[in-house]
């Protein structure tokens, strides 16, 4: 017998083992189930990503839930200036940039105002709730920290996530930054 039909049939060998191995029954008989007694007084639950969730000041939710009350109070009403009022500026005025709010006096900051409340007016129509569920801080590149806010959109049909951070501007919290994922 040559080398090479050595190895064929080495490597046949192998193929039959494989697969027939793993579906004998006597090899994946079970042993049958026994009663284990557990002492649970000294048991403890503990989720297995609690640990590794950022934490905030939970004392923190009543203020910035209030807030965002009163910034979806704006949206409805179409109140565009006191939502203004509410939001961090994000627009191409660098001495503004996350240290001002927007100005409803201003043509960009209109348009982004507006645009804003469409889109908070439509994540709120139709809900059931709104709840504001938890707070959890972010370190931001300028030092400061961010509060952020999960706060859950449900109706019938469906429950939808987003998370509001909120700077320091003015001596007062205002929204930041919105997302869906973080």
């Amino acid at each position: 017998m040559n080398y090479r039909m050595f190895l064929l049939s080495l490597f046949s060998a192998g193929l039959f083992l494989l697969f027939t191995l793993p579906s004998c029954k006597s090899c994946n008989k079970k042993e049958d189930p026994a009663a284990v007694a557990v002492d649970s007084t000294h048991t403890s639950f503990q989720s297995s990503n609690t640990t590794t969730l950022p934490h905030a000041d939970t004392s923190l939710i009543p203020i910035l839930s209030s807030i965002l009350d009163n910034v979806f109070d704006a949206c409805e009403k179409k109140d565009y200036e006191r939502l203004a009022s509410e939001i961090v500026y994000r627009g191409p005025d660098e001495r503004r940039f996350g240290n001002d709010v927007f100005s409803y006096k201003n043509n960009h900051d209109k348009t982004v105002i507006r645009t804003t409340a469409y889109v908070f007016n439509k994540w709120n129509s139709g809900i059931e709730t709104r709840d504001y569920t938890r707070t959890f801080e972010m370190a931001q590149p300028d030092g400061r920290s961010m509060p952020v806010v999960e706060v859950l959109f449900i109706s019938p049909k469906r429950i939808d996530r987003k998370f509001f951070g909120f700077l320091e501007v003015n001596g007062s919290y205002k929204i930041a930054d919105v997302t869906s994922f973080l």
